[in-house]
């Protein structure tokens, strides 16, 4: 009787979040008669028609392309999107947050100022660096392997002595900042609205060394695609904004609560909204999910600072208490655990270790605000398979142009690597090497690195052939470019229409083209924005189950059912003979979780436990990196794409009301992630309207600002396809990826959609050979 009622309550619980009031009213729909009904990008607080031509020679862009539009005194009248009936915003100020009110003539800042803050950036970098050198030799200090925080550190580490570099230039920069702002040198809405840019700070980084004629490849590390901003999208760069970052001294200290409270802990909001409640989505399957991961492995790597001697930062003891300010590192923000936690509790658990992103240095060597690192090259360039710089291509390149790898008694892995990156390293277990060094992170996406391997590969070979007086570097580069292309055009014609839905792929001009695009822009900064990769990308952690599924035609269904904490960093299963093929297919059939407010244990409660009764709460890291990279509150971003800000938490349903209540003291206190968690689906998507539009946002920026964008043609694009070249790889399709990849022991049929379930109507596994999985033709790639 007591399982009945509790499942009764998760029942009432679920359908009370379904049918939110508030996420109905984000897609438009009318909020108990209080707001209009409109549209997720009609801008909420005009009621004038939209303009035919746009005044003061502004452009008509989506909302949050104009961040102006929301500054107090700003004038941006609505207008029809170019070639749709969706509305925008006309905008003269580009994606600068300032708005022409704001566009003020400001006094050099005065050379004793300058001299004084260069000089006290520098001793106080010396200070904190003779402090973390002091815990190099400490106990606590460092994060014992045993913990789950160890396996963690792995995956946000970076093992690129450049970035170490990089970040102490930005750390002088931030302090020459905060110097000059104490002394009233400079305001806090100068460094807001970045208006420093004349502002020398003390460190300058290196410039890029580019080609005086544009190569036909892109480069490694992502550098020299912008010939007007080389370093844009380039490794070890800042992290872009949409809005400025709200830190509570303007600078790098994390946000605070809008009473000017410290923000509840992020544990406390993850345990009180973010339950594990199955809710299988209907459509889509654990693919997708698992390919949303394998594209932010490719642009984003957020590393956090470590010791000097690279080993991960401690910020708790070992009896699980946060450790005393004194004895922790500068960089340290650890997440409080109530004592009476209902999980950490029962095991004297009262912290969560948590560092800081390491900071990254403007281009132009200007000071302001704190900028996040991104150790990935910005753009879609398959980074996380090839590798970030010369050195990692050169480890991971084998003879004949083809990537190396390791031959398990005929069938072809990733090549194994020697560092200690997995549980069990004893003999006979794998542990492979990628690109970004962290493809050992779930098993789920070792697989994928492994059938993408294989896909370098097998057009290399076949280039090879085509093409018998290539070199192996010519083999190798065409290759390359070649697997870049289907990847990008997989990802923009199958995954993200999934993702966002026809509405939003109209209005950000997200399909290819019939042909060749014009849609490049050299003034487009394709970085990634710190709302995109801390926050709006992260729902994929909602669609995780928290079971891998593995099926087997041969045993006539699940042959078994695979605890995602028990293939993180320990991917040696993908040696038994069968188990790839089963993977792939179980991945096609299951369902993934739909995207809401649950999220399943095995990451809330027991991420990389290892031998640990715990592991981590991957809910309230993200929570937590949302404040450590000073996003702003997700008011903020529902006024940005143009949608009322919620005024009262009874806006929300009663059940989400109370929960948000207990943790929230105002609804400005929301985190980014967490609301946009709460929102109902866009039309024919599967995110709310406000990862929508930062999502599309991004992946505009992605398209629009790489000149090596698969669909740009020579005037553009100084490795262009031919025409005919093009429509061949306007045919790939993530199922012909497979179908090419498997292993053929179990696997000889393949859905052609292969991010919808293979159990849904007009969507059943065909062979492997039947026309609804076309291939593309390589000979089309003959050098003539």
């Amino acid at each position: 009787m007591g399982r009945a009622k509790l499942f009764f309550k998760l029942l009432v619980y679920i359908v009370v979040w379904k049918f939110n009031d508030v996420a109905k009213e984000a897609q438009g729909m009318t909020m108990a008669g209080h707001y209009e009904a409109r549209g997720a990008n009609e801008h909420a607080h005009s009621k004038e028609p939209p303009c035919a031509v746009c005044p003061r020679n502004g452009v008509c862009v989506p909302h949050v392309q104009c961040p102006a539009h929301v500054r107090p005194g700003s004038s941006n009248p609505q207008c029809h999107l170019e070639g749709t009936r969706h509305v925008g915003v006309c905008c003269s100020t580009g994606r600068r947050h300032a708005g022409e009110s704001d566009r003020k003539f400001r006094s050099s800042v005065h050379v004793d100022d300058m001299k004084t803050a260069h000089k006290q950036s520098r001793e106080q970098l010396v200070e904190w660096l003779e402090r973390a050198d002091t815990l190099k030799d400490k106990h606590y200090a460092a994060i014992n392997s045993s913990d789950p925080s160890y396996w963690h550190h792995l995956s946000v580490r970076t093992y690129d002595s450049r970035a170490q570099m990089l970040g102490r230039g930005a750390l002088l920069n931030m302090f020459a900042a905060q110097e000059l702002k104490a002394r009233d040198a400079i305001t806090a809405e100068e460094i807001e609205l970045g208006f420093t840019e004349h502002t020398d700070g003390p460190f300058c980084p290196p410039k890029l060394l580019c080609p005086q004629e544009p190569s036909r490849y892109r480069s490694i590390g992502g550098g020299c695609n912008n010939q007007n901003n080389p370093d844009w999208g380039a490794t070890n760069t800042g992290f872009e904004r949409l809005l400025p970052p709200d830190y509570s001294d303007g600078i790098w200290a994390m946000r605070t609560s809008r009473s000017g409270l410290p923000l509840p802990s992020a544990r406390a909001v993850s345990n009180a909204l973010l339950l594990d409640v199955n809710h299988p989505s209907s459509t889509h399957n654990v693919m997708f999910m698992q390919f949303g991961q394998f594209i932010v492995r490719d642009i984003s790597i957020g590393q956090v600072f470590a010791l000097g001697d690279g080993n991960g930062i401690s910020c708790c003891s070992g009896d699980g208490r946060i450790l005393p300010k004194e004895f922790q590192h500068w960089a340290c923000a650890p997440i409080v655990l109530d004592p009476g936690d209902i999980f950490y509790g029962q095991f004297g658990k009262q912290c969560i270790n948590f560092v800081r992103t390491q900071l990254a240095p403007r281009s132009d060597c200007s000071l302001g605000y704190a900028k996040q690192m991104n150790g990935a090259s910005h753009y879609l360039d398959m980074s996380h398979l090839y590798g970030n710089s010369e050195e990692k291509i050169v480890k991971l390149r084998a003879p004949g142009g083809v990537l190396s790898v390791f031959n398990d008694f005929g069938r072809d892995l990733p090549p194994l690597t020697k560092r200690k990156e997995c549980l069990n390293m004893y003999e006979g277990t794998a542990c492979f090497e990628s690109g970004d060094n962290h493809g050992n992170q779930i098993i789920s996406l070792t697989v994928l690195h492994t059938i993408w391997t294989r896909e370098h590969n097998r057009i290399a070979r076949a280039l090879s052939k085509i093409n018998p007086r290539w070199d192996e570097d010519k083999v190798f580069f065409e290759s390359r470019r070649i697997m870049q292309a289907e990847y990008q055009h997989i990802i923009y014609n199958e995954w993200l229409p999934l993702l966002l839905g026809p509405r939003i792929m109209e209005i950000y001009g997200l399909l290819p083209s019939s042909g060749f695009s014009t849609l490049y822009h050299p003034g487009v900064d394709p970085s990634l924005t710190a709302e995109f990769s801390s926050a709006a990308m992260r729902f994929g952690h909602s669609t995780v189950d928290g079971q891998l599924k593995v099926v087997s035609p041969k045993h006539g269904g699940i042959y078994e059912s695979i605890s995602i904490p028990e293939v993180m960093f320990q991917p040696s299963r993908l040696r038994l003979k069968p188990f790839l093929d089963r993977m792939l297919i179980g991945m096609s059939w299951q369902p993934m979780q739909s995207v809401d407010p649950f999220i399943t244990e095995s990451l809330s409660r027991y991420m990389f436990h290892g031998g640990n009764p715990f592991g981590l709460d991957l809910a309230a890291i993200n929570i937590q990196r949302g404040r450590d990279y000073g996003v702003r509150s997700y008011n903020e971003y529902r006024k940005l794409i143009g949608i009322e800000p919620l005024a009262d938490f009874h806006q929300f349903a009663p059940n989400a009301a109370k929960r948000l209540s207990s943790v929230y003291v105002n609804p400005e206190d929301i985190d980014l992630w967490v609301g946009g968690l709460l929102e109902e689906p866009v039309e024919g998507g599967v995110i709310g309207p406000t990862f929508a539009n930062i999502i599309a946002d991004q992946f505009a920026r992605l398209k629009n600002g790489d000149r090596y964008f698969y669909e740009f043609g020579t005037n553009i694009n100084p490795g262009a396809f031919t025409p005919s070249q093009l429509a061949e790889i306007k045919k790939v399709t993530l199922s012909r990826i497979i179908c090419h990849n498997s292993d053929g022991i179990e696997l000889f049929e393949q859905s052609p959609n292969a991010f919808l379930r293979s159990d849904l109507p007009r969507n059943e596994p065909v062979r492997c050979d039947n026309p609804a999985i076309p291939a593309v033709d390589l000979s089309r790639f003959k050098e003539i």
